[in-house]
């Protein structure tokens, strides 16, 4: 895994635990497509138990220009079931791509995500 994987953030008008378990499947089907996912911690509450996760927030490493196919095609099943949700691409150095409904099947997303991953890499 790269010291500073992408940053996946989801969000849409649905309830909590509706967007916990759409990221939770998300995670899953990106680490079939040989992506790397994983739930972002979030700082500890006292009298919390458990770890805690930043609600919608993954971690994503070897993405490789290769594997940017794969990621469209599972962002495209996801905003095709939640219309409204956003997919929000981040590195670290504050470079980031949205993913819409509108835009999800766009040149200009493949071209941008493309960018995105092989800043990344390279």
């Amino acid at each position: 895994m790269t010291d500073t994987p992408l940053k996946l953030s989801l969000s849409a008008n649905i309830p909590d635990a509706r967007l916990a378990q759409v990221t939770r499947d998300l995670e899953r089907d990106l680490s079939r497509a040989g992506i790397q996912a994983r739930p972002v911690e979030a700082s500890s509450v006292p009298g919390e138990r458990g770890d805690p996760f930043t609600l919608g927030v993954l971690a994503l490493a070897l993405v490789t220009s290769g594997t940017v196919k794969a990621m469209i095609e599972c962002f495209k099943a996801y905003l095709s079931r939640e219309r409204a949700l956003t997919i929000k691409l981040m590195r670290a150095d504050g470079t980031q791509v949205e993913v819409t409904a509108r835009n999800v099947d766009t040149p200009a997303v493949r071209e941008a995500l493309e960018a995105v991953v092989s800043a990344k890499s390279g």
